[in-house]
This record gives structure tokens, sequence and C-alpha cells, in this order.
């Protein structure tokens, strides 16, 4: 029987030395939310899982070569960053809404689960995010990664400065500037309601 390129993720399913029994932790860890951070990027949640696979199998690769990884959370996301990144310029990026259009009935909330969480507030703060991640996409993408690995990710902004390659102090700047920007858009957005209802 044939053994499996030491390269392949799959062969991580028992781990034999520290090295892959660390990766084999880091990808327990942050499968999950790497993953839905690349779902909410790209939106083709096929698309998503495919790229954070890679994202995994390339870290295993970099560490097989030799590299040290310090810390596996703000690599895997960088490692994902970059994926993005490639795959906006292959130019095959649909939004969210053509997504959520093939739905039936083309409402985001068809796409929630019922359950006794969806009360009256929770619909409330739905509304809301919604509100904020439509607004959230119009920011230019400086802003909205930043925003987006800090509020959803819930990343801090050291993680976030090794991520992108910046400094704590930029990204700190960024997310202060982004909910600026945000903050006005959405009030913005309420004033023209207003005057609409008004009219």
């Amino acid at each position: 029987m044939k053994e499996q390129p030491r390269s392949s993720v799959l062969y991580m399913r028992e781990p034999r030395d520290a090295k892959q029994q660390e990766f084999a932790d880091a990808f327990e860890r942050h499968s999950d939310e790497l993953f839905r951070h690349c779902a909410m990027r790209i939106a083709d949640r096929e698309r998503a899982l495919e790229l954070t696979q890679e994202a995994f199998t390339r870290t295993w690769e970099y560490q097989c070569r030799g590299n040290e990884i310090h810390e596996y959370r703000p690599f895997l996301f960088r490692t994902l960053r970059h994926l993005i990144i490639d795959e906006y310029r292959k130019g095959k990026m649909q939004s969210l809404e053509a997504l959520v259009e093939h739905v039936e009935g083309g409402e985001v909330e068809d796409l929630l689960p019922q359950d006794d969480s969806n009360t009256l507030e929770a619909a409330m703060e739905r509304y809301d995010a919604k509100r904020a991640l439509m607004v959230l996409k119009d920011l230019p993408d400086l802003y909205r990664e930043t925003l987006t690995l800090r509020y959803v990710e819930s990343l801090t902004p050291g993680e976030i400065a090794e991520i992108i390659g910046e400094s704590e102090n930029v990204v700190s700047v960024r997310i202060h500037r982004g909910l600026k920007k945000l903050r006005d858009r959405l009030e913005s957005l309420d004033l023209t309601r207003d005057n609409q209802s008004f009219l």
C-alpha cells in the first residue's frame, strides 16, 4: 500500500510528532473561523472551503520545508488573505446579493435557521448587522478587511497587524477611521430614509 504524500492535510489524521500535533491542533482551533472569514469575503461557500483547505495545505508545506511558525492563527489568516486576494484578481467573484437571489425568496433571513433564538430582538440585531454589512461592503478594502478581522473574526489589533503586514498602530488607526466611515455612512442612510418617509 502506497503511503500518502507528507504535504497532504489528510495525512494529519494521526499525528506522529510534536510538529504534526501542533498543526492538527491549529486545524481544530482555527478551521471554522478561517472558513467563516473566507465565506464572508467571497460569498461562494464551496470555493471558500477550497481556499481554507489550501491555506492549511500551504501552511503544512511551509512547515515541512523546515520553516518555523511561531503562531498559527495569524500565519493562517495571512496565508488565507493572500489566497483571497488571488481569487479577487481572477475576477471570478460573485456578490453576496447575487448568491442570495438564487435562494427561493431571495432574502438573507431565509438562510437562517428557524429556532427559539429567532426573536424580535434578534431580528432587530440582524437588521442592524445586515445594514452594517451592506455599508461595510462599500468601504474601501483597506478598512473593510481590517473591520472584518476585528469585529467579525474577533482578532486583536496585534494579530491583524501580523496578518496584513502592518504595524499595530497602523491597524488601530484603520479600525478607528473605518468605524468613523461606517458610522457616517449609516447615519447618512438614516437621514436619507427619514427624509424620504417625511415626503
